[in-house]
C-alpha cells in the first residue's frame, strides 16, 4: 500500500494577498447581488436606503457602518501616540514562563512596577510624542475640581460690587451615568404565538 502526501505550495514572501474581507465588504457584496437576482423587488439602492434608515431607528438593534479613515489611524497617517505601558512591552526582557500568554505577563509585570519606574516609562512616552509632533492629552478634570474652582469663582463673585459683578457662578453638576434599560417589552410573549 502505498501512501502519498500532498505539500501546500509555499507562498512567496512578496506576494500579495487580498485583504481580508471586512463587514463593510460582505454587506456591500451582498446589496450588489441581491438585485441580480430575478424577481428580487429592490435595487442596490434601496436596499442601502433601508439600512441606513435601521442603523438610525433606536428599535433595531444593528450597527452603522464605519467611515474609512473615520476613528483609527493607520500607518499612513503617521505616528501614533504611545504610553509608557507601550514602551515597557516593546523593550521588556525578562523571560515568559513556558505556557505563560507574553502579553499577559507582560502586563502582570507593568502592574509589579514602582510609580517611579512607570513615571519614567511614562515621561519617555510624552517626550517621544512630543518629538513626533502629537500634544499631551488634556487632563480630565474631576467633579471636586470643579466644585474647588465654583467656590473660589464664588467667594469672588460675592466680594464684588453688586452693580458691577455680573450673574452668579453655576454650581457644577455631578454626572451619573445613565442605567441600561431593562427589557420590559413582550416581544418574546409574541413571538412564541
Amino acid at each position: 500500500m502505498q501512501t502519498t502526501t500532498t505539500v501546500a505550495p509555499k507562498m512567496e514572501k512578496n506576494s500579495k494577498q487580498a485583504p481580508a474581507k471586512n463587514r463593510t465588504s460582505h454587506i456591500t457584496e451582498a446589496f450588489e447581488a441581491l438585485p441580480l437576482v430575478e424577481g428580487f423587488p429592490l435595487t442596490t439602492e434601496q436596499l442601502w436606503d433601508y439600512f441606513n434608515k435601521a442603523c438610525k431607528n433606536k428599535d433595531i438593534k444593528i450597527r452603522k457602518l464605519s467611515v474609512k479613515g473615520e476613528g483609527k489611524k493607520s500607518a499612513e497617517d503617521g505616528p501614533k501616540r504611545i504610553t509608557g505601558y507601550n514602551l515597557f512591552t516593546k523593550e521588556f526582557s525578562g523571560e515568559i514562563p513556558e505556557g505563560a500568554v507574553a502579553m499577559t505577563h507582560k502586563a502582570a509585570a507593568w502592574k509589579a512596577l514602582s510609580n517611579e519606574k512607570k513615571k519614567e516609562f511614562n515621561d519617555r512616552a510624552a517626550a517621544e510624542n512630543l518629538a513626533n509632533g502629537i500634544p499631551p492629552k488634556a487632563k480630565k478634570v474631576t467633579y471636586e475640581q470643579l466644585t474647588e474652582n465654583y467656590w473660589d469663582e464664588l467667594e469672588k463673585w460675592a466680594s464684588e460690587d453688586p452693580s458691577t459683578r455680573g450673574p452668579k457662578p453655576e454650581r457644577p453638576e455631578k454626572k451619573t451615568r445613565k442605567k441600561k434599560k431593562e427589557n420590559t417589552s413582550s416581544d418574546s410573549s409574541e413571538m412564541s404565538d
